[in-house]
């Protein structure tokens, strides 16, 4: 069930990463994405001006909407897509009640529930959304394109800043589709007036920010407007409810600034569907202890655990004024403006 019979435009998740792709294999889907997609084959990272890495990968840029809805037309015939909301899921051991806008109430053993950030649901089911971390982050994404028209000469470049002052990490460039995308992560005071102003005027934030991109990628505008998200970190806590499942957002979100988001849905998928439904369904009941071993599974809990180890790292040495992280983040702005250029280099480091 979706309220949206086609996904509208979504600022969010708008590269795979290569163990995302091998995920999308292993559920057959990557080569429906491929149409849709930008290719991304090499890496390369600069600081302050400078190039000091390059790294070999398979991702690739892609819309999140062009992403659902693509996947969404690959639903097999056995599958009934339901273009409607839901307003009430009544749950027991048994069998689970899924009431729909308009009235008609249907029923499964099994309710998966994919509601990303909206916690209405999972309240009414007696769970509580944890806020691990108010303001985590910021994202910004727009479009450039050269401004003699001509094309990047890179698949992708990863540019950090890593500077305290403002709290930005780095904006990374990648094609989707013949556009070139750039999305920006930083972690800003609550309301700092830099994200407004680089919203309303996003050359002069670029050059801001970043003044050596152009010596780096070339003369360039901005060709869209300026999408943004405020990412609060948070986790869905309670006793698991006997017959329904969270997965994604719906459980826990992730900081985009890792690149890690479809990395947990796609492994709560994964678990869910290979590791915990065939064996649920070979005996009678869905009660607490099978929804149970699929939130504590190792494998997805080792994803959660490190989406969030990294979304502090990255927090902190951007940030951090400890003496601790002070130390760390002068430690890499020398390794990125004197150490030799090294062909291992990762923007989910």
């Amino acid at each position: 069930m979706d309220p949206s019979p086609v996904c509208p435009a979504i600022f969010k998740a708008e590269k795979i990463e290569p163990d995302q792709v091998a995920l999308l294999r292993k559920f057959e889907l990557m080569d429906s994405l491929l149409p849709h997609a930008g290719s991304i084959r090499e890496v390369r990272a600069y600081y302050r001006g400078r190039f000091f890495g390059a790294s070999t990968t398979e991702q690739y840029g892609i819309s999140y909407a062009d992403m659902v809805n693509v996947l969404r037309a690959r639903l097999p015939s056995t599958v009934q897509f339901i273009p409607k909301r839901v307003v009430r899921i009544t749950n027991s051991t048994d069998l689970q009640r899924v009431l729909l806008a308009g009235g008609v109430e249907l029923t499964c053993r099994l309710v998966v529930l994919a509601c990303g950030l909206n916690d209405s649901l999972p309240l009414s089911l007696g769970l509580k959304r944890h806020y691990i971390q108010k303001q985590q982050s910021v994202a910004l994404g727009f479009t450039i394109a050269r401004v003699d028209g001509s094309p990047f000469s890179f698949d992708s470049v990863t540019y950090y800043s890593v500077s305290p002052r403002l709290g930005i990490d780095y904006v990374t460039l990648f094609p989707i589709g013949r556009m070139m995308r750039a999305n920006l992560f930083a972690f800003p005071e609550t309301n700092d007036p830099w994200v407004r102003e680089f919203i309303n005027n996003p050359m002069e934030g670029l050059q801001k920010c970043f003044p050596e991109l152009e010596e780096v990628i070339g003369n360039i505008k901005v060709t869209s407007k300026v999408e943004n998200a405020v990412i609060h970190l948070y986790r869905t806590e309670g006793e698991p409810p006997p017959g329904v499942a969270l997965v994604g957002d719906a459980c826990e979100n992730v900081c985009p600034s890792t690149g890690m988001g479809l990395t947990k849905v796609f492994t709560d998928v994964d678990v869910l569907s290979s590791e915990c439904v065939p064996s649920w369904f070979g005996t009678s009941g869905m009660g607490v202890e099978k929804v149970a071993g699929f939130f504590n599974h190792p494998r997805k809990s080792g994803v959660d655990a490190t989406a969030l180890q990294n979304a502090f790292y990255r927090r902190q040495a951007s940030i951090g004024r400890s003496l601790r992280w002070r130390i760390h983040r002068t430690r890499l702005h020398m390794s990125m403006r004197f150490k030799k250029p090294s062909a291992i280099v990762s923007d989910r480091a």
